[in-house]
């Protein structure tokens, strides 16, 4: 077998374990509904997202540091891997065991070993795709992506309906119904290792590791110099105030719209279509018109969520409307954004990155980009000061700031994109 086929196969294989796992633990499904249920705390629903985007975006520029100077650096993800990856599969045990009981014991070990995999998962990030760019050319890493968010957001349907069982009436009830989502999680992402095993690391001249003065002067010129990666760091900060009510629309259609828990996994099931519908095509429009494309769509797409679940509220909807379907929308919309930000946003960085320098960009774009963990947590606090319809209203403006701002982007790959030129460089 040709060595970039089996590394195609291999990194959709290891993106579709991993994808697939990470739908038991949703951030905008099932764990808010999981920390309400043990605290009741709007806060706490926006840290676990706030948490999980600190941990695995602010060490990357110090990973990508350290990483530099190695020759393969497929190992460290497979050591990363085999440390963090069990984490839920070790939360879900300690539920099956009772801890689920006592939310005092299980709410702390939740949250340590949720930010000890995300921690972790910094290494993984880095690694994943400084290796995925060597390995599979740059006409064909959207059609991987694509083909990768296609399957994943197939099995993630039957996925929905396991959730929609275990948290509805007829499932085993808090907290066997998380234990076993967990453990699911677990075990999926430890076998998206199995798969990340048989990739083929080209090999690369090492870079020598700069003193820690002449890395911020190179990432100062980074920024300083490349106007479009400066441009697309903008846009991914402003369009990441969508966090804001992300962690909030699965406890809106529960507790305020009247959806049954069950619905939970009905959410689930139609954010991964979203996602399904993005893979579809994004990849292709990717390679075809430009990645900056796949993030206009992105952003669009972002936007839209927050003002229909606002029009629910405006207009007096709910779960017992004729139109109650309509709020579905809101987690397509999710899943395509989602699915889109990792064709886009991420790919987009990688694009941009000379020869030599992907580790420092991919880390510098994720870093910077790890303001996001801000507004999951100001959205818990906006909401428990005010009202719904005050953060999906405060949502819905800052999303289409970063949609309208997407527009002033260069283009970015695709065939009418002119090469990448060297970056900038600074004295090691």
């Amino acid at each position: 077998m040709h060595i970039e086929r089996r590394n195609a196969l291999a990194f959709f294989g290891e993106a579709t374990l991993f994808g697939v796992g990470m739908v038991f633990v949703g951030f905008t499904t099932v764990l808010p509904q999981f920390v309400s249920r043990l605290t009741g705390s709007t806060v706490l629903v926006g840290l676990v997202i706030a948490l999980a985007e600190g941990a695995w975006r602010l060490p990357q520029l110090a990973v990508a540091r350290w990483l530099l100077p190695a020759r393969r650096k497929k190992p460290w993800l497979t050591r990363a891997g085999l440390i963090a990856r069990p984490a839920y599969l070790v939360l879900g045990i300690a539920l099956w065991l009772g801890v689920g009981s006592q939310p005092e014991v299980a709410l702390p070990l939740f949250l340590t070993l949720h930010g000890f995999m995300f921690l972790f998962l910094s290494v993984d990030h880095m690694v994943w795709w400084d290796v995925f760019a060597k390995a599979i050319t740059s006409g064909r890493r959207g059609r991987v992506l694509g083909a990768s968010t296609v399957a994943r957001g197939v099995l993630a349907v039957g996925a929905g309906g396991l959730i929609a069982w275990l948290l509805g009436e007829g499932g085993p009830g808090f907290p066997h119904a998380y234990a076993a989502l967990f453990s699911l999680t677990g075990i999926l992402l430890l076998l998206s290792l199995g798969s990340w095993s048989l990739v083929v690391e080209p090999e690369e001249e090492p870079v020598p590791k700069p003193s820690p003065r002449a890395y911020l002067q190179q990432l100062i010129a980074v920024l300083r110099e490349n106007r479009t990666f400066r441009s697309l760091l903008i846009v991914r900060l402003v369009s990441g105030f969508e966090g804001l009510a992300l962690g909030f629309y699965v406890l809106l259609g529960t507790q305020v719209l009247g959806f049954s828990p069950a619905y939970v996994g009905v959410f689930a099931a139609v954010q991964t279509v979203g996602g399904i519908a993005a893979g579809l095509g994004l990849g292709l429009l990717s390679e075809r018109a430009g990645i900056h494309r796949v993030i206009q769509v992105a952003t669009a797409a972002s936007a839209s969520a927050p003002a229909v679940a606002l029009l629910f509220l405006l207009t007096g909807l709910d779960a017992h409307h004729l139109f109650a379907f309509l709020y579905a929308w809101v987690f397509a919309a999710i899943g395509l954004s989602l699915s889109a930000n990792f064709i886009g946003f991420a790919n987009g960085a990688v694009e941009l990155a000379p020869t030599g320098q992907r580790g420092v960009y991919i880390g510098l774009f994720s870093t910077l980009s790890g303001l996001a963990v801000i507004p999951p947590v100001l959205g818990g606090w906006v909401l428990a000061r005010s009202s719904y319809g005050v953060l999906l209203a405060l949502t819905a403006c800052l999303a289409l700031l970063g949609h309208a701002l997407s527009w002033r982007l260069d283009p970015i790959g695709g065939r009418a994109s002119p090469p990448v030129r060297p970056g900038p460089t600074a004295p090691l």
